[in-house]
Formats: structure tokens, sequence, C-alpha cells
């Protein structure tokens, strides 16, 4: 299973079932991860094989392969068109631009992953089936699409079942075809970077499943192999300074060490959700969960460390860790991958305290946490470099850090590590994909979402005070006096705010100011940034409109001008929306912001509401003597949005996986409620999610 001998894990007799796939799941998610399950694989030299039943669209490899017309008018082909759907236009457009002649059997065309979840998407087509003999175009195809994986590098492919609907493909010869390719490449190239290829069929073709099945199983039977559920395989061994690091792919409870590291939630409940906490409460025994019980009754601040003895697993000692996921906010000032590298830190240190001469870690970070494989990697090699440095001579001998196998990306995160231990770049910013210099990749693309979160805030290009000349921090750093200005508008932005407050039930307006609070607005932006980075690690939110109970865009959208709305970002459900208030607490929103702490609870808990038609908003207005009432315009970043349809005081938004707002479980919550009542309220439980950038005053 491994070139470097190490020994695999006992193969388990069954095959790749639907019924199989259930206990592989419940198996391999006692690891640690929301990650996609590893399927059940053959083992073909370097690279695992799999049939798997599913959607391509949802795989998370580096790679998906899509099956295409030779014109690569991607509408064409249902499965083609559902890929175009889910990825976005920005395929197509790439299409059109870079292959405008089309592709034949021969070729690959290459574009970005728009909104899919992986690195590339190879374009391919295919003849029709004709006669015996034509399975030499997929050997071809898969051929071309192997060896230009390899050739960038990339670690993980996913294809469709090529060939076997429109264009009459026999299942069984489509599938001993790509299993001959698959072993052919493998052994012409040994040192592939290719390591996982998976076959996918379409979840409702039961038929071409089982024939993709039979066949595959019989090619591997006829060579000897067996089917296994998790690979091990030692991948790196190196040094930093004086301690010897390795780096191995396989299962951690199987590890012998004075200590092993545990990622757990910050309750040290273990057995509370599929996990690697989970596996080590049930390799630990009972005994691990009453010792944290005792000595730990009110559980672990992010970051802190918790110590216990190693019980029935093969260690000393375990020490146990809570870190953040890599879009939640800062903890204690920190941003996610500060708080892992402090931890790592702390558990090296303690570990010398000790005289400890051999530490395990898992992959931390990765999986149930979202930190991009690259981000996990330079921060944990970061924090061993640091401490190495400063704590020499010590008594670690041996770090190890051990990749779990039974997950369907762990060629991704072991590339990360080799590639972070064997190259000269030592710096540990996050790491997502960025755009070249002075290239913005295409609205709603996932490359998009990157950028968006690794650029430098600036002010909107019409501010009048605080220009977008310099950034956000720029000003911030510079500025004296008051943070905040309140301008006039000009006669455009005026006519429009104008228009979308009359249309939606407001009366005379008065005057229109805009206010330019740099402090506010680097709040606000910060949690914008928070959201992309968000939507680019788990999944790009789901539009307003397109949420389910929802009964639209947002109104305000239907009359601002284009100028105006195309300042927001629909990629995070950015929009502008009413918020009536009362006078006397005008000035003191201007200069602070909103600040939920200080209003009543509302029908939907303690939050800032918004309203998308002024009349509701009106609803919450007073006047002064001459009869002004005063109203907001703001900015509201609602990201991915829960809607109800009934009364609940919420705490927070709900959890994604259960809809509790008080889960603790699941690390997925909503970042906003919309109430679609008989006026639409919408309500963020963060005032940092809005920003008050126009006061409207009227009567």
């Amino acid at each position: 299973m491994s070139a470097n001998n190490t020994p695999p894990v006992e193969p388990s007799p069954a095959v790749t079932t639907p019924s199989t796939q259930g206990r592989r799941h419940h198996r391999s998610r006692h690891h640690g991860s929301t990650r996609q399950t590893r399927p059940r694989f053959v083992q073909i030299g370097n690279i695992a094989l799999s049939v798997i039943k599913g959607n391509i669209i949802h795989q998370t490899t580096d790679v998906l392969v899509n099956s295409a017309v030779s014109d690569l008018d991607l509408s064409k082909g249902r499965a083609s068109k559902a890929l175009l759907e889910a990825a976005g236009d920005s395929i197509q457009s790439e299409c059109t631009d870079q292959y405008p002649t089309g592709i034949n059997s021969k070729t690959v065309a290459i574009t970005g992953p728009g909104n899919l979840h992986c690195k590339a998407i190879f374009h391919v087509t295919l003849p029709r089936w004709q006669a015996q003999g034509d399975e030499k175009n997929i050997d071809v195809v898969v051929r071309n699409c192997l060896a230009e994986a390899n050739k960038q590098r990339l670690t993980s492919m996913s294809f469709p079942a090529l060939g076997t609907g429109f264009l009459k493909y026999p299942p069984r010869t489509v599938i001993a075809s790509m299993f001959k390719t698959v072993e052919e490449f493998a052994k012409t190239n040994p040192n592939s970077t290719v390591k996982i290829v998976n076959c996918i069929v379409f979840s409702g073709d039961n038929d071409t499943f089982k024939e993709f099945l039979e066949e595959a199983k019989s090619k591997a039977t006829s060579k000897g192999l067996q089917e296994k559920d998790i690979v091990t395989r030692n991948s790196l061994d190196a040094n930093i300074g004086t301690i010897s690091i390795n780096i191995a792919v396989g299962s951690i409870i199987t590890e012998r060490a004075d200590v092993i590291v545990n990622s757990c939630p910050s309750d040290l409940k273990l057995d509370a959700r599929p996990g690697l906490a989970k596996a080590m409460y049930d390799a630990a025994g009972s005994g691990l969960q009453a010792e944290i019980d005792q000595n730990y009754p009110k559980g672990l601040k992010i970051g802190d460390l918790a110590v216990t003895c190693g019980h029935s697993l093969h260690c000393k000692k375990l020490y146990h860790g809570c870190m953040t996921s890599f879009y939640a906010k800062k903890e204690s000032g920190l941003l996610p991958e500060k708080v892992l590298q402090n931890f790592v830190k702390k558990c090296l240190v303690e570990a010398k305290k000790n005289s400890v001469q051999s530490i395990v870690f898992p992959a931390l970070g990765t999986g149930f946490l979202k930190f991009p494989p690259k981000t996990a990697a330079t921060n944990v090699i970061k924090a061993i470099r640091e401490f190495e440095a400063n704590n020499s001579p010590s008594t670690i001998k041996t770090i190890k850090i051990v990749i779990f196998g039974g997950t369907n990306d762990w060629s991704s995160v072991e590339q990360a590590y080799t590639s972070e231990i064997t190259t000269t770049d030592k710096g540990a910013a996050a790491s997502v994909a960025q755009a070249p210099p002075h290239q913005i990749p295409n609205r709603g693309t996932r490359a998009y979402l990157a950028h968006k979160y690794k650029e430098e805030p600036r002010t909107p290009s019409y501010w009048t005070h605080f220009k977008n000349t310099k950034t956000i921090k720029e000003w911030n750093t510079t500025q004296k006096g008051n943070p905040y200005k309140v301008s006039s508008v000009d006669p455009k932005t005026y006519k429009s705010i104008s228009r979308a407050f009359s249309s939606t039930g407001g009366s005379t307006i008065v005057r229109i100011e805009r206010i330019e609070n740099i402090l506010l607005f680097e709040q606000y932006t910060q949690e914008c940034q928070r959201t992309f980075r968000k939507a680019y690690v788990t999944q790009a939110c789901t539009p307003l409109k397109n949420v389910q109970q929802s009964t639209g865009i947002a109104v305000t959208t239907k009359h601002l001008d284009k100028e105006m709305t195309n300042h927001l970002h629909d990629e995070i459900n950015e929009f502008y929306l009413f918020h009536g208030t009362k006078i006397a607490v005008v000035d003191v929103i201007t200069q602070q912001g909103l600040d939920s702490r200080l209003a009543s609870s509302g029908l939907l808990g303690t939050g800032v509401y918004a309203a998308d038609m002024a009349d509701k908003s009106a609803g919450y207005t007073d006047q002064n003597q001459n009869g002004e009432s005063k109203m907001f315009l703001m900015r509201v970043c609602l990201g991915d949005i829960f809607i109800t349809k009934s009364t609940k005081a919420f705490k927070r938004p709900p959890c994604k996986t259960c809809n509790s707002d008080l889960c603790t479980t699941h690390p997925e919550l909503f970042d906003s409620v919309v109430a679609e009542f008989n006026r639409r309220e919408f309500v963020v439980y963060d005032s940092c999610k809005c920003y008050p950038e126009y006061l409207i005053t009227y009567k």
C-alpha cells in the first residue's frame, strides 16, 4: 500500500456497496472531520482507486472531470449543464475565451473551479461508442487527465462514469479501461503527485453503479488486490534542528509515544460529537472522561491545555486542547491560525518541562475546524521551528504528525505538510488562493471569495472625507481627531435613496447624510472578510432569494440605483436595509454604532433589527418638536441566512445542522435570521455585521 513499506491496516472483506458505505462513514467520522469520508478503495501502486455512488459536483478532490461536447458549450448535456449551474458562468467564459475552437478527445480544457470545492475542472470530450475497440477513447482521456494533474502537482481526481449515458459506452468496458489506465500510469509514474482517483457514478443510476462495482472488484481480485478503508503510509522523515520530524498517514489512536495530542470541544465532553475526540474516548476507555470531569469540571478555554493519563492508549499522557474554526472571530485578539500556532507551542513547552522524548500530533485544524491544509501545516510547522530555536537543548527527540487516512482529502493535507517542511518559504499567513497582483477574479467565484478575504480593505470610492486613496488601517493609524464625519450626498445618491424610501412607504424627506466613521467601518469590513473567509472554506452563501421559504430579494435592492448596489457583495448577502430609531440615540449610533446589548428583546431575541420596507422601520421612530423623524439606511452583512415564519427569542443565529441557537455540538452557525412576517424583519446578533451609512431625516 505504501512505497515506503509501512504496514497496512487489516483490510475488510466488504465491498463498496451503499450499505457498507453507511457503516464506513460511521467509523471514519470518529477520526475527525466534516470532510468527505474516504471510500473503500484498492491501492494500485501509489494511487487509491474508488467507485463511488454520488454527484460529482459535491466532490472535494483537487480535480473534477467534466464530460462535455466538443465545442465546450457546457449547457449541452445533462451532467455538464448541472456542473455549469453549480460552478457558475465563469467556467463557461473561461472555456469560450481559452478554447474558442473547442477540443477533441485527445485534449483537455482546464478551467478554474468557479463555485465548486476543487482546484480545477478538466473538461474532456468523447466520440459516441461504435464498436469494440472504442474503449481506447476512455484510455486516452483518463491518461491525459492523469498526466495533466501530475504536471500541475494536484493530488486527487474525480471522474464521472465517462461515456455511459448518451454516448452508449458499456459500463463494464469503461471501468475496466479506467482500471487498466490507472494501473499503467501508476507503474510508469511512481513519483506522481496523484494519489486518489475516484469514479463517481450518479446516485440514481443503480445499474451502472452495480456493473462498475462488480467489474472493479473482479479486476482487483485478478490482480491480488484487496479493498481497504484507511490509508497508512510514511510520508516524510526530516529534521528541524535537533528534532526528528515524521509525517505519516494513518490513525493516531494506534500510535505509540510518550504523549499523544487530542483536539476536543471546550466543554471537554469527548463523546459529544463524531471526530478525533470521540475516537480518543472510545480507544482510551471511560476512565479518561472520568479523569477529565474530576480535574477540569469547567471545561477548557480556547487555546488552553489539559493533561491526562493515556489510559488504554499507547502513551503516558494525553494533551487535550480546544481551538477555533478557521472562519471564527478572533479569540482574545488572535486569529484562529495564531491560536493553533500557540497551542502547538504550549504542547511542546509542557512536554519539555516533563522530559518528554516523543510526541504525536494529529493534523490539527484540518477537517472539523475547516483550516485549508496549507494554512494548518504552515502554522504547525512554524510553531515547531520557533520552539526548537528557543528551547535548545530539549528532551524532545521525535515529533510525529499523523494525517488521518480515512478521509477523501488526506493527500492534500500530506502534500501541504511535506511541502511546508521541504520548502524555504516559512511564512505563516493564512493560505488561500489569491489572484495575481492587479488581477481581480470574476465575481461569484471561490477565487473571488479568497481575494476579498485577503485584500487590504479601503473605504468606498464615493466617500469624500476618508477617501480610498489610503487603506482603512492607514486611515486609522494616521487619523487625528474625530474618527467620523457626516457628509452630504451627491444628487444621484439622494435620488436613489429617496426612491427606495418613498417606494416602500416612506414619507417626505428633509435631508440625507452619509456617515463616514472609519473605526466602525473597519469593524464592519473585518466581519465581511470573516464571512468571505467562511464562504471560501465551507461553501458560498445561498442567495437570499434562493433560501427555502424566502419571498425574494430585499425590496430595497429593487429601488436603489445599480451604482449603489454594485458596491455591495451578494456573495455574502450584503444589503442596504432600513433601521428606525429614536432621535435621542442618533448621535450615539453615529459615533459608536448599533449596540444590541442596550436594546430590549424583540420577537426574534436581542439583536440589531432591520427592514426592507421604510414603513416597517418607521414604526420604531419618534418625532422632534419640528415633526422630524430619523431612520438609517444600513449596510448589513447577512451571510448564511436562517428563515423563520414564527417568533422565537434567539440568543444567537441557530446551528446549521440542528437549527438550535443553543447548540454546542456542531461548529457551523447561520449568520442572521430573517422573519417572513407580513413585513419582513432582518436580524443580526452581532453589531459588527451592520454599518449605519446613511441617515435619513423625514417628516
